[in-house]
């Protein structure tokens, strides 16, 4: 028989490792796919711009429905028996099926239909660039978070061998091999390592709240992401699908056809009207005469109307020259930040190539000084330091230049209006 009290431990140890295992699951690295996804779902600008993307549309249907016809029902009786039968003929009942439909307007109502169209499917553009923006931010919050983390390992690293590197000059002081001199200023070394491993290690808690607030999470300060494997490809030089270039053609056209419709407005209409139903004192003989229809036309076309037309054209034209000078501008800022985004990444590029060949070169010069120290070969200290920082130095420039070479590569992404 099993003894109840071996069952209770068997069962707390097995509920402890269950914990560790959901502790150790839900800690995993977050990447850089699954930021942007949480980024998306949380971010309110894009519910915004998917409601402005909703009214378009709507307003885009109210202008289509003026191309179909209209009918309208309605029904009266009314009676005054307080007034001579003469004037009243005995009251009034009516009950109307009523059509009203414009024939014809010269493509005014479809002109006005198609501009609502294109400002409906700007705004839809809108909400790709929304979703663009988004995923840049959530990006370079993420490297920025990576960038971070990766200097506060090597800063960590460096206090240790700093501490390693004291430890030695202590002992060499112990044996007269070093002055008190060279343990002091060892000693500041490894001090100041330490404030810039504390400066590091805020600037991590500081990048990891930037990218928690952009995926909803408030009080996150020590987020941990996955290692990016290696840089993004450069910038493509391609702005044809950008949503800012998409939706600026769409706003010339939405004018060219707005200039149409103004200028529609000079020429007549043909409208017709068509009714069914019972007018009069008797229901059942109205209806019984040609079922109580009547139809009726109007040709309407402007004479004079004091320059409002003119106007309204004057108008039309205003908003289409902006529309296409909106598109230079559009073009203009856009090549230029590609431009700029690939002429930062092709820097980047070289320095790391350089810095690549520089690092074995510190990272010897750095040995030789400090084996040199060592054995009496007459360096000191100080220069062993500066061979020291020189090397650190560039270890830490690495971690800067990647980062510049993926936020260039993260704003070419967001200029072509790509998330992933």
């Amino acid at each position: 028989m099993i003894n109840p009290r071996h069952q209770f431990r068997v069962l707390a140890v097995t509920g402890v490792i269950m914990l560790l295992c959901g502790a150790s699951v839900s800690a995993a690295p977050l990447t850089l796919h699954d930021a942007i996804d949480k980024a998306l779902r949380f971010a309110p600008s894009i519910a915004m711009a998917s409601g402005t993307s909703s009214l378009t549309e709507a307003r885009a249907r109210e202008q289509r429905a003026a191309l179909f016809p209209s009918i309208s029902a309605g029904t009266e009786y009314y009676q005054a028996p307080g007034y001579n039968p003469v004037i009243t003929n005995r009251g009034l009942s009516s009950a109307m099926l009523a059509l009203d439909y414009t024939a014809f307007d010269w493509g005014r109502r479809a002109a006005r239909y198609r501009a609502a169209r294109y400002v409906s499917e700007a705004a839809t553009l809108g909400v790709a660039a929304a979703r663009a923006q988004i995923a840049f931010d959530t990006r370079a919050a993420y490297y920025d978070l990576l960038r971070a983390r990766a200097t506060e390992r090597e800063l960590s690293g460096s206090r240790d061998r700093l501490n390693r590197y004291v430890a030695t000059i202590e002992e060499l002081l112990k044996s007269g091999r070093a002055i008190e001199n060279d343990a002091l200023k060892i000693r500041s070394a490894r001090d100041s390592a330490e404030l810039a491993l504390a400066s590091g290690q805020g600037d991590v808690r500081r990048a990891s709240a930037n990218l928690g607030s952009l995926i909803g999470d408030f009080d996150a300060t020590d987020i941990e992401v996955a290692d990016d494997d290696g840089l993004p490809p450069p910038p493509a030089r391609d702005i044809t699908q950008s949503p800012s270039i998409q939706v600026a053609k769409r706003a010339i056209s939405a004018a060219s056809q707005q200039v149409r419709a103004a200028r529609t407005e000079r020429l007549p209409t043909f409208q017709v009207a068509l009714t069914t139903g019972f007018l009069g004192i008797d229901p059942v003989a109205t209806i019984n005469h040609n079922f109580g229809a009547s139809y009726d036309g109007v040709i309407s076309m402007p004479v004079f109307e004091g320059g409002l037309i003119n106007a309204h054209i004057d108008q039309a034209l205003a908003k289409q020259q902006t529309a296409q000078a909106q598109m230079r501008q559009t073009q203009f800022l856009l090549e230029r930040r590609l431009g700029d985004a690939a002429l930062r990444y092709q820097q980047v590029s070289d320095q790391l190539k350089i810095l690549a060949r520089a690092q074995p070169t510190a990272d010897d010069a750095f040995a030789l000084t400090w084996t040199r120290f060592l054995g009496g070969g007459g360096a000191t200290v100080l220069e062993v330091l500066d061979a020291y920082q020189q090397a650190e130095q560039l270890r830490l420039q690495r971690y800067a230049y990647e980062f510049g070479a993926r936020e260039a590569a993260a704003e070419s992404l967001l200029l072509a209006g790509r998330v992933q």
